[in-house]
C-alpha cells in the first residue's frame, strides 16, 4: 500500500509522528513524506528542519516533499491509495475547510480528493475546539475525509486543545479505505475528569 504522510506543524509532536511512520513503514507500507513549508524550513526547540528531513528519508527511503510544486503532481499522477495528515494543525484545517489550497498539505489533500482517496486527519492544536471547531466539523462532513479520534488533552488549562491518538492512525487508515469512520470519534483520556479538576 501507498501512502502519502504530510506533516503540518505542531512541532511538538513531530517525534511521535516519526514513531508511528517509522512502524507503519516497517510493517511493509511505502510511505512518502510531505511536509509543510514551516515543517520543512524552521527549525525549533524540538529540533532543527534538516533532522526532521533527513530522519523521514531514512524512514521511509523516500525523497521528502517540500514544495507546492511537488504536491501538485499528485493530482494528475495519482498512485497513492490514501493521504494521512498528521499532525494536522488548525491552520491546515481552516485552509482545507474553505478551499484554501495555497498550502503544500492542502494542495495535496485537494489532490486526493480529486481522485476520490481517503484523507485520514490526525489533528493537533491549541485551538481546535475554539475558532477552529467550525472548520473541524465542516471537515467532518466532508466526503473521504476522516478523522483519528481526537481528546482534549488539558480540559482545564487549555479547554480548547484537542490531540488525536496516534497510535489510532492505521487503524484509521484501514478502515477509512473501506469507507467507515473509525468510533468513538472522541475520547477521554485514562483519567476521569470532574467539573472541579
Amino acid at each position: 500500500m501507498k501512502v502519502i504522510w504530510a506533516i503540518s506543524g505542531s512541532f511538538c509532536n513531530h517525534t511521535m509522528i516519526c514513531r508511528e511512520v517509522e512502524a507503519m513503514r516497517k510493517k511493509g507500507y511505502q510511505i512518502t513524506a510531505l511536509l509543510s513549508e514551516n515543517s520543512a524550513t524552521l527549525d525549533t526547540r524540538f529540533g532543527t528542519h534538516q533532522e526532521l528531513i533527513r530522519s523521514l528519508k531514512e524512514m521511509t527511503g523516500q525523497e521528502v516533499m517540500t514544495t507546492l510544486q511537488q504536491a501538485e503532481t499528485l493530482g494528475p499522477h495519482c498512485d497513492y491509495d490514501c493521504m494521512i495528515l498528521a499532525p494536522c494543525t488548525s491552520t491546515v484545517c481552516s485552509k482545507l475547510a474553505y478551499g484554501d489550497y495555497d498550502h503544500t498539505c492542502t494542495l495535496a489533500a485537494k489532490a486526493m480528493l480529486r481522485n476520490q482517496k481517503p484523507v485520514i486527519l490526525g489533528i493537533a492544536s491549541n485551538d481546535m475546539l475554539g475558532n477552529t471547531a467550525e472548520a473541524l466539523f465542516r471537515l467532518k462532513q466532508t466526503k473521504n475525509i476522516y478523522l483519528v479520534p481526537f481528546f482534549q488533552d488539558d480540559p482545564f488549562k487549555k479547554p480548547n486543545s484537542c490531540i488525536s491518538r496516534w497510535e489510532l492512525i492505521e487503524k484509521t487508515m484501514k478502515l477509512a479505505l473501506q469507507g467507515c469512520q473509525l468510533q468513538p470519534l472522541l475520547y477521554t483520556k485514562e483519567a476521569d475528569y470532574d467539573c472541579f479538576g
